[in-house]
């Protein structure tokens, strides 16, 4: 049997129900950051301060305990969502593990459109991130109502995301550019 997972937002009101997704028998969560939690922050710290991360995701270099908090707490507002992929049952010891997140924002690029970012926690069980994409892109829907479109831009040397996204159920729909970037966009008929 499931342990149950209620998670509220700060304010007390009810947040998004977690989604669920199964790997190699083991059942996982996508839900929204605890910000209260030492767990939590310890494993998002973790995730953003890994050498791939730092790499790949420029806008999280040299955050503060105060970022990481106001981050911790994008539970839809503003269509932005800081979802985490994680354990269903609690280790007295360590907590829920954090395993990756998954990150959806308004796109700058593309009216309309919302853009996604993942990554994973060094040491995470490999393979969760494509099914707890796609899980979250069903939890973000079911929040805001159809979304149109969602986009990844993704830069060529970065084979294990475009892996993972094409995983995901999202599609290429624009060549690497000058910069090296190419874009996919969410098949909702993938999900």
């Amino acid at each position: 049997m499931m342990d149950e997972v209620k998670i509220t937002t700060t304010a007390g009101r009810p947040a998004c129900r977690p989604g669920r997704f199964e790997k190699n028998g083991q059942e996982y969560l996508v839900r929204f950051f605890n910000p209260d939690s030492f767990f939590d922050l310890r494993d998002l710290r973790e995730i953003v301060q890994s050498p791939g991360v730092q790499s790949w995701m420029s806008s999280v270099r040299n955050m503060s305990h105060k970022h990481y908090r106001k981050w911790m707490l994008e539970n839809g507002e503003g269509n932005q969502f800081l979802w985490a992929i994680s354990e269903t049952k609690m280790d007295e010891s360590d907590g829920r593990r954090v395993h990756g997140f998954i990150y959806f924002y308004p796109s700058e690029d593309f009216k309309g459109a919302i853009d996604v970012s993942y990554a994973k926690r060094p040491g995470a069980p490999a393979g969760l991130i494509a099914p707890a994409l796609k899980e979250s892109c069903k939890l973000v829907r079911e929040k805001m109502g159809l979304v149109t479109t969602m986009v990844a831009e993704i830069e060529r040397g970065n084979e294990a995301s475009i892996v993972v996204i094409e995983k995901a159920g999202f599609i290429k729909t624009r060549g690497f550019d000058r910069q090296g970037n190419g874009i996919w966009t969410l098949d909702w008929t993938k999900v």
